[in-house]
């Protein structure tokens, strides 16, 4: 026989810790411990026991059963992470075109606004250039403001009677050259002006 090929062996020392049970037999190893043993296993002894689980496999394995149901694969995760990715990026976009739409009806408001000024600016500046033109057209229609010599001639009655005109305020200034004391004539689609006592 060949010498230091076989181990050795030693007198070994079991204890169950279920039930607390200790034997000796011959082993490789000095002392070995066991969860479960003929004493107090369920099938040699037909009753129910609880078996304590010194080392926690019952519960990894438990553990590892339950945590199969709650845990989601990478590809459902993955999913999930690009389905609220996306829901987040659809939210940012219809925030964005809120605030575009927003932005875009306040300029038309303000558009509006400025176009409305311009339009009363230039409706101002054309009145003002009519009413600047009929002043010009009045003062060209008026005769020429009478001398000295001239007012001594027409209160006389030598002076010729001048041309009639459609022109309401000509024919106002004539009626005032003609008797300068007299009330003003009557304008065309008004009430003749009554002079004021004072």
């Amino acid at each position: 026989m060949k010498a230091e090929i076989h181990p050795e062996l030693f007198e070994c020392k079991v204890s169950c810790s279920g039930c607390g049970t200790e034997f000796t037999t011959f082993s490789t190893r000095e002392e070995i411990r066991v969860e479960v043993c003929s004493q107090c296993h369920p099938f040699f002894t037909g009753k129910q026991a609880r078996i304590v689980d010194t080392e926690g496999r019952v519960e990894k394995f438990v553990k590892k059963f339950e945590g199969k149901e709650s845990r989601v694969s990478k590809r459902k995760r993955k999913q999930a992470a690009a389905e609220a990715e996306r829901a987040a990026r659809l939210e940012r976009e219809a925030k964005q075109a809120a605030e575009k739409a927003e932005e875009e009806k306040r300029l038309r408001e303000e558009a509006r606004v400025k176009r409305a000024e311009e339009r009363a600016a230039r409706q101002a500046a054309q009145a003002q250039k009519e009413e600047s033109a009929e002043a010009a057209a009045a003062a060209e229609d008026a005769p020429p403001a009478p001398g000295p010599g001239e007012a001594q001639a027409s209160t006389a009655g030598d002076a010729a009677p001048e041309p009639e005109t459609n022109d309401a305020g000509s024919a106002a200034a004539a009626a005032e050259v003609a008797s300068p004391d007299a009330s003003p004539a009557p304008e065309a689609g008004g009430e003749a002006k009554k002079p004021e006592d004072s």
